[in-house]
Formats: C-alpha cells, structure tokens, sequence
C-alpha cells in the first residue's frame, strides 16, 4: 500500500501602513493555522511583511516566498485574503498563474478561494477580486492625498522629516482622541538650531566656490552627522553625508520659509516596479510662506540656483577639471566656435577649439596682460567712488518709487479682505443649508482656499523700505570689498581668495568672449552687471 504524502504548507501575511496594525499579521496567520489544522496540512514556514503595501511586489519576505516555490520547497500556499498576495491587479494574476504551473495550491480563507477548483468561475473570481483589491487602493490613496491637501491648506506641514528641522505636533485639548489625549490635528515645522546652523554653513561654503563633494567631505572629516545617521535610517545609506545630500539642500526652497504641497507625486513603472517621480501642474501647488522655517534669505538661495545652473550645463568641458586657479579662468569663450579659452602653458591662453583642431582661432593671449585689460577698469573705474555714488542716487529714486506702490497695495487691502470674507460667509451658509450641485467636501476644499487666502493677505507685510534705505549706506563698502577681493586675486593671493574672487567677476561680468580681429589683435566683449553690487551689499557676498 503506497503512503499518503503529508502536505507541506506555508503561510504569508502581509499588511500596510495605511489604517492597519502590526496586530493584523497575527490575526491572518491565525485564520491560516486554523485552515490549515480543519485540512490536516503541516505549515513548515510563516513569512509575513509589515507595514509594506500591496502594490509594492519588492517586498522582502513575499521575494523569498515565491523562492522558495521556485525551489519546490512547499505545496500549498496559505493566505488570509487574495489582496494580501497583491494590490495590483497585474501582479496577482502573475503569481497566481505562476504558482499554479509550479502545481502549487492557493488557498485563501477568507475570500473561499481555492486553485484546486476546476472550473470557470475560479478565473471570474479571482478576476473580480483582483480588481477590487486594486480600485480599493486607488481609493485609500486619493483619501490620504484629500485629506493632506486639507491640511497643507490650512498651514500645516504634510511631508516627511527635513534636515534643519523638527516636527512639532500642533494638539487641539478640545478634541480627544480614543486613549483620551488631546487630539493631533496637524504638523508645524520648527528650527533645529545645531542643523540650521550646517545648513547656512552648506550655503556660505557653495557660494565661496566649493563643490558639493567638497562640503560633504568637510561634514565627514568634523564628524557632523548626516540626515541618515539623524533620523536613524535602517535602509539606504545610514551615516556620512554625500555629495548628493549637499545638493538637495542647496535646491530646496523650504529653507528660504516657502513651503509647498503637491509639487511631484509617484507612479510606479510597470516594468521594473520602480517609483518614478513626477512633477504636478503647478495650479496644484499648495503653497505658503512661512518665515518661522526660515534659515537662509531670498538672495542666498537665488544666487546658489544660478551657479548650480552654471554647474548643470551639458558641456562636458565644463565638468572635466580641477578648481579654477586664476581670476579669469572658465570665464573666456572663444568668438569664432564658443569653445573655452584655456590655458596653454604657464603665461597665455589659447581657443581650446583650435587645440582640438576644430577652430581656426589661433591667437593666443598673455594672462596677466589680458587680466590687467580687463579688470583694471573695472576695480579702478566701475568700482570708483564717484561711480558708485551716481548708483546710489538713482536707487534712492527707485526707492521712492517703492514706497508709494506700497503705500497703493495697503490702500486696496481693506476691499479684497472684504471680498474674501463675502465669500467665506457665503460658502459657509451653503454648507449649512446644503447645495444639491456641489458635494460637501468640494464646498468644504473650497472654503479652506478662501480662508487660506484671506489670511495671507491679512499677514502680507509691505515693502521693506529700511532695507532698501540700508542698502544705500553700506553701497560704498561693498564696492570697496569687491575692489579688494579683485586687487588680492591678481595678486596671486590664497588659492580660496582667488576662487571668491572669481565668483565675484562672474557676477559683475558674466561671459566673457574673446574676438579675434583681421590683423591678429583679440577684442575682449562682455556686458557689465553693476546690479550685482545693490543685490550682494545687503546678503554680505561681498564680506
């Protein structure tokens, strides 16, 4: 008499960050012993994922499950319902198709699903159930999204953890929740002090010419700890800053007090299962200012926007040296072809166009004799007292001019604030009343953006013309700084000296082009920018 070969089964469990609980696992792996014991099947292995959604098929303890079906280590598999195998319709009808050309069985106990069932309906079932679990995910993910635009419409902040700041819970005593503590209706963000201060650190150390890298290994070398090791991470990299961390300090916005919502969002490539970001359209954008998340002033953060333009072109040329050694380097274009001038030996510069045999520019030119032509004028002419004494007067115009357009928008804020609250008292009695043509959550979104705009106006502040009247007292000594910082570089002063410096006449200057003329002279055409001097005396660029 042959034997009866024992069945060998595995159970998996599974269950989100979205309204579950650790506990579910348990609950699930119950129902699935209790399967198991009314069949008489011996259960050799439980695998469970937590806290990871349904959609996400790179789970870790799902991966060694459908391993170990591969290795036909099991026969039978155990789950509590078909949606903890898989959120997403494609993925489910994969495994399970997969699962039963490897003759294993599928069990769910609760939705009465079995592969064992020969017979049509099995498809039409599991069919129907994928797609259900999948449209249920659809719809939890549009609730969260609703309700944190709510949020970000009334002021509160809706994302994750961000270098430089703490999350503080805003509790509201009136409210309980079910363990009787205060209820937590929304996120404030506020300073770290010992962070703010390496942001600002980062900033200053980018705009005095250091590279992203170079911060970073600054960080490292002082043992400052990283946003990873902060908010003890267990995936990803965990300590030690990156190039990569630097640079999306440098470009977020937040630390200027702007905060936004709804910028990107992700969708999940359905080849590789990856999450993809993509922007939104900005009329989504929910924005506001908050000037309590301030770290680093408007011109500070504008001004590391355009060098890391300037860093991001595609010209490989640009990104294959070391730093800039003298005052006009990675400054000079070539007129005929636009490549670099670079230099060509100890004293000159040539078109690295014509080096590289695709120029006929083949004049070459003296570097101190070209920096001398260049910047001499401009130290002892643009920079000149009487010069900067013409700038500041029409400035003072210009500032007169600022404050009667302010004194016009504060003439006209009473009317709009009247407007706005015409409106509020008006949606709010179709709240009360009801409105058979607009659903209560639309009336609800809708009366939040009035509410959020009316205290945005009621909190806009008017021009600030002291710092416009400071500016004009302190013009004089930026202009002598800068006639300093350039004196020092031609001087071959410290390497880091040299490097400011250069920064300073890319901001005065911008591209410099080298023309060459019939009879071998070279012309040197560029555009001055004394504006930079009005926008760097108040931000101290030039200090």
């Amino acid at each position: 008499m042959t034997p009866v070969k024992e069945l060998r089964a595995v159970a998996y469990a599974r269950y989100s960050s979205e309204q579950q609980r650790a506990a579910s696992i348990d609950d699930q792996l119950r129902n699935c012993r209790r399967r198991a014991d009314a069949e008489g099947w011996l259960i050799i292995r439980e695998y469970a994922d937590r806290a990871i959604t349904g959609a996400d098929s790179s789970r870790p303890q799902y991966r060694e499950m459908l391993g170990a079906a591969d290795s036909n280590e099991f026969d039978i598999l155990i789950v509590d319902d078909l949606s903890r195998l898989a959120r997403d319709q494609v993925e489910s009808e994969r495994v399970i198709r997969r699962l039963e050309f490897q003759g294993i069985r599928l069990v769910a106990t609760a939705d009465g699903y079995d592969s064992q069932t020969k017979t049509a309906t099995r498809k039409i079932q599991r069919t129907v159930k994928g797609l259900v679990n999948e449209m249920r995910l659809d719809e939890l993910r549009e609730q969260v999204h609703r309700g944190l635009t709510g949020q970000a419409i009334k002021g509160y902040w809706c994302g994750g953890r961000v270098y430089g700041y703490t999350l503080r819970p805003i509790l509201d005593p009136s409210r309980r929740d079910p363990y009787g503590q205060p209820e937590r209706i929304g996120t404030k963000l506020e300073i770290d002090a010992e962070q703010a201060a390496i942001v600002s650190e980062i900033y200053r150390r980018y705009l005095d010419g250091e590279s992203c890298r170079t911060i970073a290994k600054h960080l490292n070398d002082r043992g400052v700890p990283s946003a990873g090791s902060t908010w003890n991470r267990k995936v990803r990299r965990c300590s030690g800053w990156m190039g990569s961390a630097v640079r999306s300090i440098l470009r977020n916005p937040l630390y200027t007090g702007r905060v936004r919502w709804n910028v990107g969002g992700y969708v999940r490539n359905p080849d590789t299962a990856k999450r993809v970001r993509r922007p939104r359209p900005q009329d989504e954008w929910v924005e506001h200012c908050d000037e309590g998340a301030r770290i680093i002033t408007d011109e500070l953060f504008q001004r590391a926007q355009k060098r890391n333009r300037i860093r991001s072109t595609s010209d490989a040329r640009m990104k294959s040296g070391g730093r800039p050694k003298y005052l006009l380097s990675g400054l000079l274009h070539c007129g005929n072809c636009d490549a670099h001038y670079i230099l060509h030996d100890a004293r000159s510069y040539a078109c690295s166009g014509h080096k590289g045999g695709a120029c006929d520019n083949h004049i070459r030119v003296r570097r101190d004799r070209l920096e001398s032509a260049i910047l001499g004028p401009l130290r002892d002419e643009m920079l000149a007292p009487e010069r900067v004494a013409q700038m500041a007067k029409e400035m003072q115009l210009n500032l007169l001019e600022r404050m009667h357009k302010s004194k016009m928008r504060a003439a006209e804020q009473p009317h709009e604030l009247m407007e706005l609250d015409a409106r509020i008292a008006r949606l709010r009695k179709r709240m009360a009343a009801g409105d058979p043509d607009i659903t209560p959550d639309e009336l609800r979104a809708a009366l939040d953006l009035a509410e959020y705009k009316r205290r945005e106006l009621a909190h806009a502040k008017p021009a600030d013309i002291s710092e416009g009247a400071k500016l004009l007292t302190i013009l004089p000594n930026a202009a002598e700084l800068y006639r300093r910082q350039i004196a020092l570089g031609l001087d071959g002063a410290h390497p880091q000296i040299v490097q400011k410096a250069r920064l300073a006449i890319r901001e005065l200057l911008g591209q410099i082009r080298l023309e060459p003329g019939e009879d071998g002279s070279l012309w040197a055409a560029y555009e001055v920018h004394p504006a930079v001097l009005v926008r760097d005396a108040v931000s101290g660029y030039a200090g």
